[in-house]
């Protein structure tokens, strides 16, 4: 269903009107609102115009404003309403509505103002054929989404008139007047009133009446308070014939720099001068200012100002003895015109524009533009283009959209909770205004200006702005905010986090949040190892092992981890093994065997004698009252989870004295107690058992000499320990380390012979 135009409603708009006739409000007093229904597909949501008065009673020369409001659905079916054209109008061209700044009839008396969904217009200078129906349109990009706010506002211009209303008794040459200051259309009852006499205000008259005794030549003005400029006529009260003074402009346009002449006329036939009201300056033909000129003849005087200023904005009067307060011509001088944007066109725009009804003059990019006469620019307008425009003369300053968008910070180096400020500038006409981007996420803020209070790392990222005007839109670089603070929370983490094996590769990385990235040192076990993030070891091995902590460091400080234990394990080394006693080993006494083995973890162990598995797992193997059977080769095995490694033989000898001695004789040999041999034999005897008896007792000697230099000479960290060699052994010294077992006695049948014993 398309959008229905409300000029296709009037008879529905009668019918409410005729509904609300009972009511007591009018319509001047609460406003119209007018209602737009629905398009396919807008659920509900409402096309609206709604003005703040439909009925204006305005004077002839004042300025007039008319304000509403406007909505539409910002969605219909998944598409945007985006409003491309809103202006007010009074009248149809080729069957279209006319933008009143398209009607040169107005062209230089109406402005615009359409911020957020506001509809203001205003028109100055007003005339009695501006009274007319004033109605706003706006229209949308959406399929028949346009509308027209109708009825509209009923502007009526009126001018003040002063009514003799009654003349009754007369004194001498003075008559009782009654006078009434009337208008064409209801002002609001509240008004209060300002009349003068022959030029001055009478102070005691407030209302729209006024009575009082008049002589034959004195003349009476009315005006609204507050609107004193826009005065009624000059009337003679009793006659044709009074005192009048009547200026040709009421007020007066002009631009800077230009010339502008004041004209009064008056029917007293006396000379004066001209004052400025506000500035208090006097002129006449006598004065020596040559910006002002005066000329005075029998119809009136001139004042003619030339280069303009800002401070020549002021009300003039012509200053006779008879018309001091009537209010003169006010002259407003502005700068040069300007371009403003309203909705997609340009305006050429002037807070008043000079009479003469001068041709505009449009320029894009300082090149005349034919076929512009109007104050509006009709064609499209491009971002990249800059434009102005020119009316009797006076040549308006270029807009453009904004160009060289850059944002600067400051202080360049950030040191986290500080402040930090962001600055977006560019170059535009009209000046823009600003919107601020983080990581092309928008930022609420709108401000050529972004601080950031105590800057916290998170505020780390790329900032850009955009800047925007009435012409179009441009966005800066990317500038990156990198928020810098000191190491925290240093770690070490070793690779692999698993047990670490000896001769495996291992890596220690130390880590720290810092900005600028930290240096690293390092330290085992309190003392300086390194530098750098990471300590490599492509073989570790035992002695790594160790407390390794490392120091994160930037310029703005400092931080250390907490020691980490490197644990290397590995397998038992050869294992050593001691023997308690040192020297012989005697039967009886005690004998500790020591297995000592480094590995990690620490190893279990196992003893072994003649290769042969002993029952005993411990390091020590203790031989209480040791037996020469406990004699032989003992080893010992040391085991963890990672290996297993055997010690060499050492080799325990348990020494005892000799035992059962014996003597033995030939059976068959006869002792004759006679015999001559008696005394030698006895004698050789002897000798003999005295032979066997110290004989062992020298070789035990010798063999503990020979044993105590052997071990003088053996190295100190000899890992084996052999207290008694192995007579069994093949070695040379094995004849000479001999232990007695059995000796005998054997005679000759002569008895002159005696055997020698033999030792096994």
């Amino acid at each position: 269903m398309k959008l229905r135009n409300l000029h296709t409603s009037r008879n529905f708009m009668r019918d409410t009107t005729k509904q609300k006739s009972r009511m007591t409000l009018t319509a001047a007093e609460t406003g119209f609102v007018v209602f737009l229904l629905f398009l396919t597909g807008i659920h509900s949501q409402i096309w609206r115009v709604e003005y703040s008065s439909t009925q204006i009673c305005a004077l002839e020369g004042s300025t007039v404003e008319m304000s509403c409001t406007y909505s539409y659905p910002p969605w219909i079916e998944d598409k945007e309403t985006v409003v491309q054209r809103r202006f007010w109008f009074t009248k149809l061209k080729n069957n279209k509505e006319l933008d009143l700044r398209e009607d040169p009839y107005y062209a230089d008396r109406i402005t615009y103002d359409f911020s957020g969904n506001n509809c203001l217009l205003r028109i100055s200078g007003l005339k009695p054929i501006d009274s007319a129906e004033f109605k706003f349109r706006f229209e949308t990009n959406q399929p028949g989404g346009s509308l027209t706010g109708s009825p509209g506002v009923n502007l009526t211009i009126t001018d003040l008139q002063v009514q003799i209303q009654t003349k009754t008794s007369c004194l001498e040459r003075s008559c009782w007047f009654e006078i009434l200051c009337q208008s064409s259309c209801p002002l609001p009852p509240s008004s209060s009133y300002v009349w003068y006499r022959n030029g001055e205000i009478i102070t005691a008259k407030t209302q729209q009446k006024y009575s009082d005794y008049f002589t034959f030549f004195e003349s009476v003005s009315c005006a609204v308070r507050g609107h004193e400029s826009f005065h009624s006529p000059l009337v003679c009260v009793h006659g044709d014939s009074c005192i009048k003074v009547s200026y040709s402009e009421r007020s007066i346009c002009a631009f800077r720099g230009s010339s502008v002449t004041i004209s009064c006329s008056q029917d007293s036939g006396s000379s004066g001068s001209w004052i400025s009201v506000r500035g208090q300056q006097m002129y006449d033909q006598d004065t020596g200012n040559n910006r002002f000129q005066v000329q005075n003849d029998e119809s009136g005087s001139n004042l003619t100002i030339t280069d303009l200023t800002d401070v020549d904005s002021d009300e003039y009067r012509l200053e006779t003895w008879l018309s001091k307060d009537f209010p003169g011509t006010t002259l407003t001088v502005v700068d040069h015109v300007v371009v403003i944007r309203s909705g997609l066109e340009l305006v050429c725009h002037s807070n008043c524009f000079p009479p003469g009804h001068f041709s505009f003059i449009w320029f894009k990019n300082g090149e005349k533009v034919q076929g512009e006469t109007s104050s509006i620019y009709r064609e499209a307008v491009s971002p990249e283009d800059t434009y102005s425009c020119s009316y009797g003369g006076q040549r308006s300053p270029e807009v453009y959209a904004p160009k060289s968008v850059s944002v600067s910070m400051d202080p360049p180096e950030i040191l986290e909770d500080h402040s930090v400020t962001l600055t977006c500038s560019s170059d535009a006409n009209p000046a823009a205004t600003f919107r601020w981007f983080k990581n092309n996420q928008t930022l609420l803020l709108e401000d050529p200006h972004l601080t950031i209070r105590s800057v916290h790392r998170s505020n780390s990222g790329r900032y850009h702005c955009v800047a925007e005007n009435e012409l179009g839109k441009t966005a800066s670089e990317y500038v990156f905010i990198n928020v810098e603070y000191p190491p925290e929370t240093s770690s070490v983490s070793v690779d692999p986090s698993a047990e670490i094996l000896e001769g495996s590769s291992v890596t220690l990385t130390c880590s720290s949040d810092a900005n600028p990235a930290a240096s690293y040192t390092w330290f085992k076990d309190n003392r300086a190892l390194l530098s750098g993030q990471e300590v490599h070891f492509s073989s570790i091995r035992s002695e790594d092992s160790g407390n390794y902590s490392c120091k994160s460091e930037n310029k703005h400080g400092k931080s250390s981890s907490i020691p980490l234990f490197l644990d290397v394990q590995y397998p038992p080394r050869i294992p050593s093994v001691s023997v308690s006693v040192f020297g012989q080993i005697q039967e009886g006494s005690s004998v500790t065997l020591t297995c000592s083995s480094d590995a990690n973890p620490a190893a279990t162990f196992r003893w072994f004698k003649n290769n042969q598995t002993l029952l005993l797992e411990d390091p020590h193997l203790t031989l209480r009252s040791v037996h020469r059977s406990d004699s032989g080769k003992y080893h010992c095995v040391a085991e963890n989870e990672l290996g297993k490694t055997a010690s060499e033989d050492v080799f325990i000898n348990v020494e005892y004295p000799p035992e059962n001695s014996s003597v033995s004789m030939n059976s068959s040999a006869e002792i004759l107690e006679d015999s001559s041999l008696k005394p030698a034999a006895a004698a050789r005897i002897t000798f003999t058992v005295l032979l066997f008896a110290f004989l062992p007792t020298f070789l035990w000697i010798r063999k503990f000499w020979r044993v105590s230099e052997q071990q003088e000479k053996r190295p100190a960290n000899r890992t084996r320990v052999n207290m008694s060699p192995d007579i069994n052994g093949p070695s040379a010294e094995a004849a000479e380390q001999l232990e007695l077992h059995h000796s005998s006695i054997h005679f000759s049948e002569n008895q002159e012979d005696c055997l020698n014993s033999s030792t096994e």
